[in-house]
Order: structure tokens, then C-alpha cells, then sequence
């Protein structure tokens, strides 16, 4: 069987058939830094924070959503499915992707090596599709408020729309991957790989990088700049106007109002074009290394340590996944105050989980206390004495309306450990 040695912390596979293991052959050739120990150290720590971050964060944004009635808008259902999308990048590119990396041979059989990167492909081109459709739904509502607005079944369809165009744009690698054996000049590497074969096809990767690029990233990226400059000129007129205006027409409710809608729609905006200008510098280094990796234009040095500088750029992309609750939470109130009151809720609950327990536990010593009660008084008598042998304070027959009688009368004499099992058990029930 194969074992593992540790030597200059790479991380070796002692071959069991004659078959060279790939990290060495990396580190040998083209000091491929994946291979090191360390390196692996470090990325795992980084992908367990972006995971934790990513699922806990896009959970509360969800759960907020469900929970307040009042952001079940149109813009917030298109917020929950990207939210879902970012889920599923965290619990299937931040696991199965930086192992694959890290140790080059593909561990999840012929199944998973063909639905893994559709997966990851669709939350991509979805997250593309979902903010595209976002800055459509601003666009109508603020430069075109008198037109019909998205409703919330359209906006459904339309996610289910994003969902079928994402599918159909990462449905080719489904076709493409397959897992297969790798050699070089008769050497035989160990294990199997999880690769592209564009020739079974009958297409070439080039082709189909670039019209991934057009559709996932340059297309939605003129729609989404041309929707927000518009918004922005439409506020901008906005503002002009009720700065000329006189001071009159400033005055009252209704101006009022008007200034606080204003003033949300600006911090509605600035959020949604955050999470935009988050969203391209975190996936615009992955695309464009793709891109170019796909037409052999990386330089030299890239192309080196491709895999070093691959996971690199992995690793920013899967950041897009922390950064929008973030952004949610600093720039929209109402997400802010959706935020703490699930964090009181929950905090309440475990209150609430700590006080009954403590109800229970105070019960429990009352009850053992109550049990071990001095036997000098049993039944309201001095223990060892019968009722007819005085009062407590021996001038007399104990009365059977002594004071002590109803408290310790119920109480059974304790001489056997079952008897305070039984005790316990009947007296919780």
C-alpha cells in the first residue's frame, strides 16, 4: 500500500506500482509551492475562515429575509438567491477544489469530477446573472418610478430565467471533464486526474473560454455600469432640484419625507454598487487568469507556478462570498437592525435554554435537599421516639396538628439508594 513520508515539508507518496508521484515530479521540475507542507497549512486556514465567514454571514441575510416581512422586497429575493448561490460556492469550491489543488490527484470519483465544475461554473454565471438582474430592477424603480415595477413573481421567474441561462453556459463541462490516467514519456503518475477533453466534442477550449468570458463577465458588466450611471444621474438631478428649491417648498412634512427617501436611496445605491465593485475585483483575477491561461498568454513566470498562483486567485474569488453580508450589514439599516435582532433572538433563546436549566437543577437540589433531611424529625415526630411520647419539647403528646407535620409527612424515611432514585425520578415528572 502507499504510505506518506514527510522530507523538506513536501508531502510524498511512496509509489506501490511503479507509478511517480506528481507532487514530486512538480517540485523537482518547476518547484511547484502547493507540494509544501506549509503552504498547505496556510490555504486551509484561509479556506475555513472564508467557508465559516461565507455560510454563517449569507445564513443571516437569509434568515433576516424569511424573518421581517418588510425586506421581502423584489430587490432583497434577488439578495436571498445570490445569498444561496454564495452557499453553495462555500460548501463545494472551498472543500473539493483546494484538495484537488493541493494534491493534484482527483479522490471523488467519475461523478463528481463531471458535476463539480458545472456546479461551481452555474454559482458563478449566476451571481453574474443575479446582480445584472438587481441593477435592472434599481434602474426601473428610480429612473423610471411612474413605469410598472418588477413584481415578485417576475422576479422569481427571472431568478429561475438566471438559473437555466447559468446551466446551459456550464453545461459543456459536464461533457468535456473526464477522469482518466496520466503519462509522460512513459512515466505513469499515480492515481487518476480530473481533466478537459474538448476533442471528443468537437470543441476547442479557446472557443468556449471566450464565450464564457462575453456572457458571465463582459455583457452583464456594461448592463450593470450602464444601469448604475444612470441611477446615478437620475439622483444626482434629484439632489440638484431640492437644492434650488426654495426654502418654502423645503418646509413641511411632505419635503421631509422626500429628503429621507432621498437620503435611502443614495445608501440603497452606494451598497448595491459596492457589492458590484466587491464582486469584479474578487472574480476579475480568476477570469482573467483563465482567459488567458486558455490562449497560452500567461507570462513566464505565472506559467510556472501556475498552480500556486491558480489557488491564489481562488482564493479571492471565494472572498465575494464574505464580503456582501458585510456589506449589507455597513451600508443598509434595515439589514443592520435585521441583523441584531436574530442575534438577540438568539441570544434570548440561549438565555432562555440557560434559565430553564438552572430551573431544573435548583428543582433537583431542592428535591436531594428535601431528601436528606434530619432524620431527627420523621413524620413531625423526634426520630426514635412514637407519637405518644411527648411533644417536641417533651411536656406533653405530640399534637397531630403540629407545624412540622405537613412539610416533612410526604417525606419518606431515606435508608436505600433506589429509594432517592425513585424520589428524583417521580418528583420531575
Amino acid at each position: 500500500m502507499p504510505t506518506s513520508t514527510f522530507q523538506d515539508e513536501i508531502i510524498y507518496t511512496l509509489p506501490a506500482d511503479n507509478c511517480t508521484d506528481i507532487k514530486e515530479h512538480l517540485w523537482i521540475h518547476e518547484r511547484d509551492y502547493t507540494s509544501l507542507f506549509s503552504t498547505m497549512c496556510i490555504f486551509a486556514v484561509i479556506y475555513t475562515t472564508i467557508m465559516t465567514l461565507g455560510i454563517l454571514g449569507n445564513l443571516l441575510v437569509i434568515l433576516s429575509v424569511f424573518k421581517h416581512r418588510s425586506l421581502q422586497s423584489v430587490r432583497n429575493i434577488f439578495i436571498v438567491s445570490l445569498s444561496c448561490s454564495d452557499i453553495v460556492v462555500c460548501l463545494v469550491s472551498g472543500t473539493i477544489t483546494p484538495i484537488s489543488a493541493f494534491y493534484k490527484v482527483w479522490f471523488f470519483g467519475e461523478k463528481l469530477c463531471k458535476l463539480v465544475p458545472v456546479i461551481q461554473g452555474t454559482s458563478l454565471c449566476f451571481s453574474t446573472l443575479t446582480l445584472t438582474a438587481i441593477s435592472i430592477d434599481r434602474f426601473i424603480l428610480i429612473v423610471y418610478p411612474t413605469s410598472r415595477s418588477i413584481q415578485k413573481r417576475h422576479a422569481l421567474w427571472m431568478i429561475g430565467f438566471n438559473y437555466f441561462v447559468a446551466m446551459s453556459i456550464s453545461f459543456p463541462m459536464y461533457v468535456s471533464q473526464q477522469l482518466v490516467n496520466y503519462e509522460v514519456q512513459d512515466m505513469k503518475f499515480c492515481g487518476q486526474f480530473c481533466t478537459e477533453n474538448w476533442d471528443q466534442i468537437g470543441f476547442s477550449r479557446s472557443a468556449y473560454g471566450t464565450i464564457v468570458f462575453l456572457l458571465q463577465f463582459v455583457i452583464p458588466f456594461f448592463i450593470i455600469t450602464f444601469c448604475y450611471l444612470m441611477i446615478s444621474v437620475r439622483l444626482g438631478k434629484g439632489i440638484l432640484i431640492k437644492r434650488g428649491s426654495s426654502e418654502q417648498k423645503l418646509n413641511g412634512p411632505q419635503s421631509e419625507q422626500r429628503r429621507h427617501a432621498l437620503k435611502r436611496r443614495l445608501r440603497t445605491n452606494r451598497m448595491l454598487m459596492a457589492m458590484v465593485g466587491v464582486f469584479l475585483c474578487c472574480w476579475t483575477p480568476t477570469v482573467a487568469f483563465n482567459f488567458l491561461r486558455d490562449f497560452d498568454l500567461l507570462p513566464e513566470m505565472i506559467e510556472n507556478m501556475a498552480f500556486l498562483f491558480g489557488i491564489i486567485t481562488h482564493c479571492i474569488s471565494m472572498s465575494s462570498t464574505v464580503w456582501n453580508p458585510v456589506l449589507y450589514a455597513l451600508l443598509n439599516e434595515q439589514f443592520r437592525l435585521a441583523f441584531a435582532d436574530l442575534i438577540a433572538s438568539c441570544r434570548r433563546r440561549s438565555d432562555a435554554d440557560s434559565t430553564f436549566s438552572g430551573r431544573i437543577s435548583a428543582r433537583c437540589s431542592r428535591i436531594m435537599s428535601s431528601a436528606f433531611l434530619p432524620l431527627t424529625m420523621v413524620n413531625g415526630n423526634p426520630a426514635g421516639r412514637s407519637s405518644s411520647s411527648g411533644d417536641f419539647n417533651g411536656s406533653g403528646p405530640a399534637s397531630s396538628t403540629s407545624p412540622y407535620k405537613w412539610r416533612y409527612s410526604t417525606v419518606p424515611v431515606v435508608t436505600k439508594p433506589d429509594a432517592l432514585t425513585h424520589n428524583l425520578s417521580t418528583s420531575l415528572l
